[in-house]
């Protein structure tokens, strides 16, 4: 398998724990391949790459019917992927950004003991509830921010549709694969921790990777008679580092 990179200030994929046997990598044309990307510091900045599992086409009825059920799953540095999700055969794209060292830095302030937030409601009443001062004293300004700016995002895609929110630590236990209960599911891992998802509907038999620290991935649920993208909370954090917070947003429509 090989991969093309292509030049971007984006930021980096997320990193996959195993690779998938049958993923394939999307090709798109650089829009200036001859010229670098240089960051603020003057170096070269990250490389852009797309990858897509298990191919960056859709399945005509006879490729569907010779092949095993898997999620068709695609990932991105640029946060533009996220209009893969308009395509009826992907089942769940990631935003693999890469954030500034600052965000890492501040997440040191946080501590597993604050208390999960829980918000139903539209994106703007969610930033209304993310500005009240009880919110604020418990979870350090950065994600705050970040989850404001992903609500608005995800209500951009979903039609501004009521969003049920959850910020909370990491399972103690392991977590139960699963589909997202609604039209669309958002999950975001801070700190040192990220999702997991399963490239096949076993999870006792399929790869099961993860993503990185901070990617975005964007769920759908599962349509009837399609197989979906299952996936869950990580549980532990490799090397026994300090766990992160985990983001899970999901629509409300149904």
């Amino acid at each position: 398998m090989s991969i093309i990179h292509f030049p971007s200030s984006s930021g980096a994929m997320p990193i996959f724990t195993q690779p998938h046997p049958t993923a394939e990598i999307s090709r798109f044309p650089s829009p200036k391949p001859e010229s670098p990307v240089f960051n603020d510091q003057g170096r070269p900045g990250a490389m852009l790459f797309m990858e897509s599992w298990p191919a960056p086409k859709i399945d005509t009825p006879e490729d569907a019917a010779l092949a095993c059920p898997a999620p068709h799953v695609v990932a991105c540095a640029h946060a533009a992927v996220v209009m893969d999700l308009q395509r009826p055969d992907v089942d769940m794209v990631v935003w693999g950004r890469r954030v500034p060292m600052a965000w890492e830095i501040s997440l040191t302030e946080w501590s597993s003991s604050s208390s999960p937030l829980t918000l139903f409601g539209t994106p703007s009443e969610i930033a209304d509830c993310l500005a009240t001062p009880a919110v604020r004293q418990d979870w350090p300004p950065v994600i705050l921010t970040d989850l404001r700016d992903l609500s608005s995002l995800f209500g951009a895609l979903t039609g501004g549709v009521r969003q049920h929110i959850r910020l909370m630590a990491p399972p103690s236990g392991e977590a139960a694969f699963e589909l997202p209960p609604d039209v669309l599911r958002l999950i975001c891992g801070y700190g040192r921790t990220g999702a997991e998802w399963c490239g096949s509907q076993d999870p006792k038999s399929g790869i099961v990777s993860a993503l990185s620290p901070f990617a975005v991935a964007f769920i759908k649920g599962a349509a009837e008679g399609e197989p979906g993208c299952l996936h869950r909370l990580p549980a532990s954090v490799p090397n026994g580092a300090m766990p992160g917070p985990i983001l899970v947003m999901d629509t409300v429509s149904r």
